[in-house]
């Protein structure tokens, strides 16, 4: 566990630094269109460590999370209406770090096309509709592929300090060359309920989101907790993440090497029982996208 040792130490000193370096005080007015560049950040991009709380701690187990997430703005304001279009991209990956070789367990792609609709009230938001498709992959084309194909719609509605939301997601998956429901209804679920809490100060946020499956894991839960080291407008934070379920698309029905193949190659499909979910704690450092955004993401 050297590896996680020095790692550790390292986010915790550069935290501290970042922390005793603080420029003043400068929020970043995000609804100023003439600041909003073409290229943005879209879901936090994060760069996380951690331990597994379901099963025993090794170099073999403890592992690093990343996830990168950017917008491309395509159309704004169409025909005066408010509306937003745009592309964007999201990866996650797991990477055994402190493990021989040090490998990536796996990584989910997500791209999607977005349109976004804000309604404001003296220069705040009041709420947001998102909506769009979206498309999520272990980018692998042969028997062990894992994707799946949706629509979806968030609806936000913000307060002072408070942000409830809820996204519905509706599409089929893919398990190899097989259409199923059940890589949607049981590992990432059809609707997300979350809030995010800012306190007055702006340096802590906590979030919350739940995502109910059909499977006995009853659904997947992500809390996070940021302390904000610095008030600018890449507002970067000391972050801890807590995940409950399934993180990734290696998590699904019959792990890789498991499963009996046909002939052809593909995989026959098994509709049994999911496997058990996992629960982890990591901590790192993120760049949030701006605050009230989040909980609809």
């Amino acid at each position: 566990m050297k590896k996680l040792k020095t790692l550790l130490l390292f986010l915790l000193l550069g935290a501290a630094a970042a922390f005793a370096q603080q420029p003043a005080v400068r929020e970043y007015a995000y609804w100023d269109e003439a600041q909003k560049p073409v290229l943005e950040l879209f879901r936090p991009l994060y760069f996380v460590t951690g331990i597994p709380l379901t099963g025993p701690v090794n170099r073999n187990t403890a592992d690093m999370k990343f996830q990168c997430s950017l917008k491309l703005n395509m159309f704004r304001d169409i025909g005066g209406s408010g509306v937003d279009f745009f592309f964007a991209y999201t990866q996650v990956t797991i990477w055994h770090f402190y493990a021989h070789s040090s490998p990536f367990y796996d990584s989910t792609y997500n791209p999607g096309l977005y349109v976004q609709k804000t309604w404001m009230r003296d220069g705040k938001p009041l709420r947001t509709l998102l909506g769009g498709i979206e498309h999520r992959s272990n980018g692998r084309d042969d028997a062990y592929s894992r994707s799946t194909n949706y629509g979806f719609a968030s609806y936000a509605r913000y307060f002072p300090d408070l942000v409830l939301a809820a996204t519905l997601r509706v599409g089929p998956g893919w398990y190899g060359d097989q259409r199923t429901w059940d890589v949607p209804l049981r590992y990432i679920g059809l609707l997300r309920l979350s809030a995010a809490y800012t306190t007055p100060d702006r340096n802590w946020e906590f979030q919350l989101g739940v995502t109910p499956l059909i499977n006995k894991s009853i659904a997947n839960v992500t809390a996070e907790i940021g302390y904000r080291l610095a008030r600018r407008r890449d507002n970067p934070y000391l972050f801890v993440q807590f995940h409950y379920g399934y993180e990734v698309f290696r998590d699904c029905v019959d792990e890789y090497g498991d499963s009996v193949l046909w002939p052809d190659g593909m995989v026959s499909y098994d509709h049994g029982e999911p496997q058990l979910p996992g629960a982890h704690v990591r901590i790192g450092i993120m760049v949030s996208p701006h605050s009230f955004l989040r909980a609809i993401l």
